[in-house]
């Protein structure tokens, strides 16, 4: 008898082949015996993971089917290992996983091939055939075969059925002259073959009944053009019109995976290959289903299960679809198989998106309405078009110019952006302090009757009217309620609405963050979209910048209800969102959430700092030193007493926890550590002002961000500044290692690195002015007649003028990609992420962005970059403390750095742990992880608890399981436990859950919990929302808040329940916490979120374990030089690089209203860190005072473009001081106590 192993994914041939081993058992008793596994089964039972691997190292031979991921099957590379030596038979949906099994898997090509024919046909005869084949060719069996069943469900689908050949031509005919929008829907032909119509039926129906002619093809997966096989073929036979038109206006797709990818379309190094429906045009909407039941979609917060997520989201992403709901469930038929079948109401929210976005296109420009919403948080009158990295009213500007360009009919043209502001804020806003309710109503340009809001009100299921009734009263509430009316924040002018993203909350509701996290959005936050649909009649919604709180509404995670929030709210209506390109985990979600097509915007172009004011002195006083020691020693004592001095005067001591008495003790070193820091403080790159949508940057700015985008290596090409010391003659590495070296020059390493930055500027300045021409770079070389080896350098210029400058010129492609959306074109994808990371290849922008694949993390890159950040984490432990190591480390971990760094927090936490990802053969899929034994560790094995956000537990679940395989993995070892601190702690917790009544089991499953998070379908920490309320006194407070909104555990066996005293029992032994960051695009004063996350960290482990933790940050912008430091420092450096540095200010006053903006949420965002975490010195308070508010130019200019931010300001350091976060002196106190006086005059006379 040959024992046979099958572990499949599909539900169908699990129904369909234990059917054909019970056929062959009655035709050939005992000549086979089949063992069929499920793999969601197999991974939900650890017991049958136990039997799995049993009966594989019994089995002749196995057949493995992955669909998605291999990383699916969570067992695999244990399962590999005890089928060594043993034939398997593997299919994938994923080419690299079967071109890397494909040559282990000890079949000849033939018999693959034709196994392969078998298992794709997938019939029970078919399988039978599957089995027979296998037995004949491996295990000398003579048995009669019957071939493999033709290709059928094949063509054009109707309600009806197919449609017999010979009517296709003239059904194409008929639909090229459709008058009404036809709606293109890809089928599988899976679905087809196996009887599996009734969700495709009635999404056909419900394209019907929204006004859509449903056109259906249905075919096997994709093969590129040129063939006659396939979707893609079977698309350009039948949709196209004779003149090559597209007949549809939208397609909706069914299948899973990338047909891009499927088609063969590999990436090439530096090139990105073109989505499989670029050349159509058409808007692409991604129908997804689940293998959830109907009832467990209905219970189960996630909204798709694991496997469906890949396939159905992130790979069909690649191609530039926009991902909508599930519209079909699975459930078991009566005689046990599994079929799809519709969720009535998510089948017509797919229809309605597909039919309005075909609307879309076929409407003229001078018919259409176009709402246009401003983001504002917090809900302010200062930061109003809240967006990183963007000049929020000049791009509305501009966008509405090109839309009036276009046809768009308005009342009247805007003459500047700060005019559309200025409007804004003569009608309604979010922040309406000092306005009563009936001015509201007499200056709002848009008002919704309380009948009218109860009606729309009333069609919510009466789960989610209780929700909000309970939340906020009866409709319609209070919040922008004046009288008997809603007021709709915004303006109106013709057919375009410029509005206000509603408040999410309201001030007065603070006292619920210290005991609930999920509160519903306000009555009026449901009219306002309602509105911009129903009465307004919005044919598209722009949101304008990252990020504003739609697609972090309540609800389920991914695969929205009719209950979500975000689904109410956006609907059905076609949605395009303006979105910074390095935030890619947040523009997921906004994807994801809230069915948005991504338009990605370019990072501001970024300078050096530099050195100014004092420390310009400093430097030169450094640098006077280092000559002096080489030329004239008699000046050193002198020069050391300045130096000194001016570290004094100017704090910077303070940054590098240093005495007076540690200068003079050891007067070199003080001075090589000073030179290290001001070196790193002017090395650091500041950004230049703002974004302007659709505009590269102009002259210096240009090529300023064009040298930044070759720092560091671009793929093979070389970074820009190392090339330039191998062609001066100078050894990179050697220099960086040994910053403060004397060379008999009289310069130091450092200074030779200054030098090549500056010969950086001078040659792009030089190929600027030749217009970036690829000639001009060999002849410039050829001019400097540089002494060492040019190739490099010559590398590297060449690809600036060829690759990073053009694509910097094509950013024009923003606008145009942006009117292409709004005339409901396709918008082509690219990836997201750091450009300046080394990653000019995700250049231009304008493109609908996409992720990494989930089943990569940690990448072998990542995973390289981890190690290396856990032993500097490990250092700084070291060298704050004086002991050897932590215990245990708590690290913050964000899906957007997962996303652009492929993992690097996570392999982090795998060094640290002593564990190492196991891959798959030569590929960066992640199969497993396995322990590295201490003696090569070299030291403990360090535990970690993981602070995930929100957004991270929605995209990686796989990578929340990873970590758990690796905690059991290490905690399961034979090792003492003063070598093992995870198997310590576990051990510790297990004994006491077990000692207060939890089973062992039970005991185990939480005692090896590392990950936690909000609850499930919530949003962030907690932290940032007490302070924006002032509803707090003591970091005490912060770390209560911290716990509510972080406690809950996510694992395999949990998915956010809540478990408070464990994750403060977990918490009590942490000595360091950890929040890395990847690029030079951001840093730790940018958003809220960083000291939520990072700061109520540090405040509840402060709480929980007694002491303070030594608190460090991670930064990789160059993955191949790693660098962390303690958060003070890192504090200190944003605070002398940009936030102080003129350059940084000046950049700003050319944006007006958006730049005085950005000066006040970075107080604000300053301002939290301190309170959460008492990280700040007082001296940056003083510097910001006196540069911010007490500098009358500075001061004068943002009362003129944003008096809103001068009061916040104003107000917030008053409350810094109140606090005894600030030590202000007498003087400046009644200088800003004035200011606030005197802007809170003008908002009361403005507001009259």
């Amino acid at each position: 008898m040959v024992k046979l192993l099958f572990v499949l994914m599909n539900e169908y041939r699990l129904w369909a082949l234990p059917q054909a081993l019970a056929a062959l058992e009655r035709r050939y008793p005992g000549a086979v015996e089949g063992r069929v596994y499920s793999v969601r089964e197999i991974n939900a039972d650890a017991g049958l993971e136990r039997a799995l691997l049993a009966d594989g190292a019994a089995a002749d031979m196995a057949f493995l089917a992955s669909h998605g991921s291999i990383q699916n099957l969570y067992c695999f590379s244990r399962l590999w290992e005890a089928l060594e030596g043993r034939p398997v038979y593997f299919t994938s949906t994923m080419g690299d996983e079967l071109a890397e099994l494909l040559p282990r898997l000890g079949l000849e090509p033939a018999l693959y091939a034709a196994l392969d024919s078998y298992y794709q046909a997938g019939s029970p005869a078919d399988l039978e055939g599957l089995v027979l084949c296998a037995l004949n060719g491996r295990f000398g069996g003579d048995y009669p075969l019957s071939p493999p069943s033709p290709p059928r469900g094949q063509g054009v689908y109707t309600l009806e059925g197919f449609l017999p050949p010979e009517r296709e031509a003239g059904y194409r005919a008929r639909m090229a002259a459709e008058t009404r929008p036809v709606i293109g829907v890809l089928i599988h032909d899976h679905y087809a073959r196996t009887g599996n119509l009734e969700h495709v039926d009635a999404l056909l129906r419900a394209i019907q009944a929204r006004g859509g002619v449903p056109y259906a093809l249905s075919d096997s997966f994709a093969a590129d053009h040129g063939t006659e096989q396939g979707i893609l073929y079977r698309m350009e036979r039948f949709y196209r019109r004779a003149d090559g038109t597209p007949i549809p206006g939208a397609l909706v797709v069914s299948y899973g995976f990338s047909l891009t990818t499927l088609a063969g379309r590999e990436a090439r190094a530096g090139q990105v290959p073109a989505s499989v429906f670029e050349n159509w045009g058409l808007p692409v909407i991604q129908g997804l289903t689940t293998y959830f039941s109907a009832d467990e979609y209905r219970r189960d917060i996630r909204g798709l299960d694991l496997v469906s997520l890949p396939v159905c989201v992130y790979q069909p992403e690649f191609d530039g679809q926009l991902i909508s709901v599930p519209y079909a469930v699975t459930e078991r038929t009566a005689d046990g198989r599994k079929v799809c079948l519709p969720l009535p109401d998510r089948v017509t929210r797919v229809a309605e998106l597909a039919c309005r976005w075909a609307e879309l296109a076929r409407k003229p420009m001078p018919e259409k309405k176009v709402a246009v919403i401003f983001h504002n948080m917090p809900p302010r009158s200062d930061t109003i078009g809240s967006a990183h990295g963007l000049d929020t009213p000049e791009t509305v500007f501009r966008v509405v110019r090109a839309l009036e360009n276009q046809g768009l009919r308005t009342a009247y043209s805007f003459s500047s952006g700060a005019e559309i502001i200025a409007r804004i804020r003569a009608a309604v806003t979010n922040d309406n302090r000092w306005l009563s309710p009936e001015a509201a109503l007499e200056r709002a340009e848009a008002t919704v009757p309380a009948e009218q809001y109860r009606g729309w009100f009333d069609r919510l299921n009466p789960e989610t009217r209780a929700q909000m009734e309970e939340s906020w009263g009866p409709a319609p509430g209070t919040v922008m309620v004046s009288g008997s009316q809603i007021v709709i924040p915004g303006i109106r002018n013709g057919s375009l609405f410029v509005g206000v993203q509603p408040m999410r909350s309201a001030p007065e509701r603070a006292e619920e963050l210290y005991h609930s996290t999920d509160s519903t959005p306000p009555h009026s936050y449901l009219a306002f979209y309602r509105w911009v649909d129903e009465v307004f009649g919005a044919d598209v919604v722009l949101h304008v910048g990252t990020h504003g709180t739609l697609e972090w509404l309540p609800g389920k995670e991914i695969g929205l209800s009719s209950g979500c929030f975000g689904d109410i709210c956006i609907g059905g209506m076609p949605h395009l969102y303006i979105y910074n390109i390095s935030i890619l985990g947040e523009g997921m979600q906004a994807k994801r959430r809230s069915y948005a097509c991504i338009l990605d915007h370019l990072i501001p172009s970024m300078d050096d700092a530099d050195t100014y004011g004092g420390l310009t002195d400093l430097d030169e006083a450094i640098d006077g030193y280092y000559h002096a020691r080489q030329a004239r020693p008699a000046q050193v004592p002198a020069l050391l007493e300045r130096i000194f001095t001016l570290a004094e005067e100017l704090e910077v001591t303070t940054d590098l926890q240093l005495e007076r008495a540690d200068l003079e003790a050891e007067p070199e070193e003080g001075v090589a550590r000073l030179h290290r820091w001001v070196s790193r403080i002017k090395t650091s790159l500041v950004r230049d002002g703002l974004h302007i949508y659709g505009q590269p940057p102009e002259g210096e700015r240009f090529d300023h961000l064009a040298r930044a985008l070759v720092r560091v290596p671009n793929g093979a090409v070389p970074a820009l500044e190392d090339s330039i010391l191998l062609a001066q003659g100078w050894a990179p590495e050697e220099l960086r290692a040994a910053p403060e070296r004397l060379y008999p020059d009289g310069r130091t390493a450092l200074r030779i690195v200054d030098g090549a930055i500056a010969t950086a500027r001078r040659l792009l300045a030089r190929l600027s002015a030749e217009g970036y021409r690829p000639e001009a770079a060999a002849e410039l070389l050829a001019e400097e007649g540089f002494p060492g080896d040019t190739t490099p350098l010559a590398r590297v210029l060449d690809f600036v003028c060829t690759q990073a400058a053009p694509r910097l010129r094509q950013t024009t492609d923003e606008l145009d990609l942006l009117l292409a959306g709004v005339e409901g074109r396709f918008v082509p994808p690219l990836p997201g992420g750091s450009p300046s990371r080394g990653n000019v290849h995700i250049l231009p922008t304008g493109r609908n962005f996409y992720a990494i694949d989930p089943a990569a993390v940690p990448s072998r890159a990542a995973w390289t970059v981890g190690q290396t950040l856990a032993e500097q984490a490990v250092d700084a432990y070291r060298a704050q403390r004086g002991e050897p190591w932590p215990e245990s480390v708590a690290i913050v971990v964000y899906s957007d750095e997962c996303m652009k760094t492929n993992g690097e927090d996570i392999a982090e936490v795998f060094a640290l742990m002593g564990v190492r990802p196991r891959y798959l053969g030569q590929t960066d899929k992640v199969v497993g992880v396995e322990p590295i034994p201490l003696a090569e560790l070299g030291r403990p094995r360090i535990d970690a608890v993981l602070r995930i956000s929100g957004l991270f537990r929605d995209t990686f679940p796989n990578v929340v399981e990873l970590v758990e395989r690796a905690v059991l993995a290490v905690a399961g070892l034979d090792e003492p436990q003063e070598q093992n601190f995870v198997k310590k702690h576990t051990d510790q917790e297990r004994e006491r859950l077990v000692a207060e009544g939890l089973s062992e089991n039970e005991a185990l499953e939480q005692a090896s919990l590392r990950v936690f998070g909000c609850p499930p379908g919530t949003y962030g920490a907690g932290v940032s929302k007490a302070i924006h309320s002032q509803n707090w006194e003591s970091w005490r407070d912060l770390s209560q808040v911290y716990t509510l909104w972080s406690a809950h555990g996510y694992s395999s066996r949990f998915h956010g329940q809540a478990m408070p005293e464990l994750f403060r029992s977990q918490l009590s032994s942490v000595g360091m916490t950890i929040k890395n960051e990847s690029s030079v695009e951001i840093d730790m004063l940018d958003s809220d979120d960083f000291y939520s996350y990072h700061g109520g960290l540090i405040a509840c482990v402060r709480d929980c374990s007694g002491q303070k933790p030594v608190s460090v940050a991670g930064l990789t912008a160059d993955p191949a030089r790693p660098e962390t430091a303690r958060v003070e420092t890192e504090l200190a450096r944003v605070m002398r690089s940009r936030i102080l540095n003129p350059k940084w200010l000046e950049g700003l006053k050319r944006h007006g209203y958006k730049g005085a903006q950005e000066l006040s949420t970075t107080f604000d965002t300053f301002f939290g860190w301190d309170a959460a975490a008492e990280v700040a010195s007082n001296w940056m308070y003083d510097a910001m005072a006196r540069q911010f508010l007490l500098d009358e130019e500075t001061r004068r200019w943002m009362e003129q473009v944003n008096d809103a931010a001068v009061l916040q300001m104003s107000e917030r350091f008053l409350e810094a001081h109140q606090r005894g976060m600030w030590q202000a002196g007498e003087e400046e106190l009644r200088a800003i106590r004035r200011i606030y006086m005197d802007m809170e005059g003008v908002m009361e006379d403005g507001f009259q």
